[in-house]
């Protein structure tokens, strides 16, 4: 009994060590080649159909799918454009086989018969029949993005690379999609031993969204710019043993161009970036891009576009989804797959040249779409427009993916990635003594800063290990003094400052020296309940919580309001696991200028002098009002709309510590104008009221102000 009991025991045992043996996912390795030619058929669509699951071959014809364990009996499939599609059974595919893809037999009948208003229907049907063909709800997927850049010598700088979760707004919809980072990494190409990388792009990591151009309609779709292009059938072919119309556009140089109203970022799109596009007054469009289209005949579905940016396109500096800043040469393509009855954003390949001959490069292959309805990105995980992708990606690691399907790499990339495990193994090997030379080059350089730092000031002690950042590259060391994690914020809105005033009736007169009356004005002032200002922030955070914060702000109306501030603040996150709502609170101390004016004074010549300033008698306006010193309690709410943007709302107490009445002189009408304030009390300025002298406030003690705007981060 005892012998058999522990039998059982150690079968349980190597089962379990069984089941932990076997690898998580199915991999399918292989090489794709031309029947005929025998030569490597890059990009071709490597997975499998029904459960939307693929890659695409590399530059050699090579792919790597990784499929879960239970898709055993799932149909794998290899297709591209011109040849037949190839289908097994996942069980039947032997790992690392070649397959043979054999070109398609199609024929040129419509060629010939076909002229450019047949053509252009065929473009029309495509795009009425998008509501069919694509999602018409939102739809969520995983996809595998690169980036990677070269300098002018065509020797690649980086490459990043990461596993993106990615979520398509309908095809009716306008709006642009979400996509949030899931897992990534980085490598410095130029030098492996630096995981620096100091040059990046902005929203490239949006491509699965800016390159799709059945959603966004992109020119050579858009019926309004038919005119500016000329349209010809260039051949047929066939897709998933399905004809395949494949129409070549480019500039129609007998219409320059067209009179059409293009879809623009609105201005609440461009403040938010959450509203929908909307549509600006009509303008001269000229035909910006060039290439070819291809659409299934049967269904009339856009599925595969390859273009480039003509000379008349580059020459805007922002051309946003396409791109954005100056390049001599943009060339795009951009796939679509089929999964059920709708067809869904594939993959996509971006090559830019810059203008200093450097190449950057961007792609994106969706890699599986997650069943069910279509869920936004968690706040807090979504990447804007605005980041650089590759500032956030995590250090290069060789078998970093596990189960995730990747892109194959370009042939030049592919060599660049050669050098660089080169150099790792180099790292490795003489990792001990390498590490040792740095430490001891970063002790030496703190010792000497820190000399240098006595020797400038002798008032500080400084620390050698403190607030000294080494920074090594190829060999070479350089010093610089860590300032922390300081950031500035800026913010800017506009609203009421309840400052009721009037009515009274006051009368202000101006001699000189030696009596002679100058100037004088009586006038009601009429009552005032508020001034609509405009307020301007600047936000030295020093902490996730605290911040110091400079404002100034002023009026809209012809009287004179001067407000600066400088103060203290303390923020709190009251949702930190969801879109941000900041509470923030300050206190700041404030000179505040505010005066009522009373109008154009009545002069007794033609030139007068005010305090030595030299005023056209006939051109001064006087006001009556005060200098303040106040201290200023504002409570602020924000929340965030982007990364970088905040939409806030302030209420702000302004207490009066003192007040110094006085009145102002303006010159008008003038390019250079001249003011001027003389405090009441000073000998050559009268102000009475009732006939009585008066030195008070127009305005109470304690004020309150409420502002809303944006928050720039």
């Amino acid at each position: 009994m005892r012998r058999h009991t522990y039998s059982l025991f150690v079968l349980a045992i190597l089962a379990s060590l069984t089941a932990l043996a076997q690898p998580e996912s199915l991999l399918l390795t292989g090489r794709i080649l031309d029947a005929k030619t025998r030569q490597p058929i890059p990009y071709a669509h490597v997975g499998i159909a029904e459960k939307a699951i693929g890659t695409t071959s590399g530059y050699d014809g090579r792919y790597e799918l990784k499929l879960p364990q239970d898709m055993q009996d799932g149909e794998f499939s290899v297709s591209f454009i011109g040849y037949e599609t190839y289908r097994r059974r996942v069980r039947d595919v032997k790992d690392g086989a070649t397959v043979s893809l054999k070109p398609a037999v199609t024929g040129l009948t419509e060629v010939i018969v076909m002229d450019r208003n047949a053509i252009l229907n065929i473009i029309r049907k495509a795009v009425a029949a998008i509501p069919k063909n694509y999602p018409t709800s939102p739809s969520n997927s995983l996809a595998f993005y690169r980036e990677s850049l070269t300098d002018d010598s065509l020797r690649y700088k980086y490459l990043a690379e990461g596993v993106l979760q990615v979520y398509k707004t309908s095809y009716e919809n306008t709006k642009e999609g979400q996509v949030g980072l899931v897992q990534g990494r980085k490598v410095n190409l130029r030098d492996p031993l630096d995981t620096t990388v100091r040059s990046g792009f902005t929203s490239g990591h949006m491509a699965a969204h800016r390159f799709d151009f059945v959603k966004n309609r992109e020119d050579f779709i858009d019926e309004a710019l038919f005119p500016v292009y000329q349209y010809r059938l260039e051949r047929m072919t066939t897709y998933n043993d399905k004809p395949v119309y494949v129409i070549a556009f480019s500039k129609n140089g007998e219409a320059a161009s067209s009179p059409v109203a293009k879809r623009k970022p609105g201005l609440l799109n461009v403040l938010t970036g959450i509203f929908d596009a909307k549509d600006e007054p009509a303008s001269e469009t000229k035909a910006r891009l060039e290439g070819r289209v291809f659409i299934e005949k049967d269904s009339h579905a856009f599925l595969r576009a390859e273009f480039e940016i003509t000379e008349e396109g580059l020459k805007r500096n922002n051309d946003y989804p396409l791109y954005s800043g100056s390049w001599n040469a943009n060339k795009y393509t951009v796939n679509y797959r089929k999964s059920g009855d709708r067809w869904y954003f594939s993959d996509a390949l971006r090559e830019g040249e810059r203008r200093n001959g450097a190449r950057y490069t961007n792609e994106v292959k969706t890699t599986e779409l997650v069943e069910g309805s279509g869920n936004p990105v968690p706040y807090l995980s979504r990447m804007t427009r605005d980041d650089q992708f590759v500032n956030l990606t995590g250090r290069y690691e060789a078998d970093f993916w596990r189960d995730y399907n990747v892109l194959p790499m370009s042939e030049g990339l592919a060599d660049g990635m050669r050098q660089f495990q080169t150099m790792r193994l180099a790292q490795e090997v003489f990792g001990r003594a390498y590490q040792d030379s740095l430490r001891q080059v970063r002790d030496s350089l703190a010792r000497r800063a820190a000399e240098l730092a006595a020797q400038s000031s002798e008032s500080e002690a400084a620390d050698p290990e403190a607030g000294i950042d080494v920074a090594v590259s190829q060999g070479s060391a350089t010093v610089s003094r860590s300032i922390g994690d300081v950031k500035l914020r800026s913010s800017l809105g506009v609203g009421p400052h309840l400052l009721t005033s009037g009515p009274q009736t006051l009368s202000v007169s101006y001699s000189d020296k030696g009596g002679n009356r100058l100037l004088d004005i009586g006038q009601a002032l009429g009552e005032r309940n508020f001034e609509v200002i405009l307020r301007w922030d600047l936000d030295l955070v020093l902490h996730k919580n605290a911040f110091v914060r400079y404002s100034s702000a002023f009026d809209f109306s012809n009287n004179t309001y001067r407000d600066r501030a400088i103060g203290l603040g303390l923020q709190t996150n009251l949702r930190p696991r969801h879109r941000p709502v900041i509470l923030r609170t300050v206190a700041q101390y404030s000179f505040f200028r505010y005066y009522r004016t009373l109008g154009k004074a009545d002069s007794e010549g033609s030139a007068i002098r005010v305090d030595g300033d030299k005023f056209k008698g006939d051109r001064v306006r006087l006001g009556y009002g005060s200098n303040q010193h106040n201290l200023n309690f504002a409570a602020e709410l924000a929340v965030e709309t982007r990364h970088s943007r905040e939409l806030y709302l302030r209420a702000t107490y302004h207490h009066n510590l003192s007040s110094t009445p006085g009145v102002w002189f303006k010159e008008t009408g003038q390019a250079f104008r001249k003011d001027k304030r003389l405090a009441v009390g000073d000998d050559r300025v009268t102000v009475r009221s009732n006939d009585a002298a008066f030195a008070g406030n127009i305005v109470e003690t304690g004020t309150w102000s409420v502002t809303a705007g944006w928050v720039f981060k």
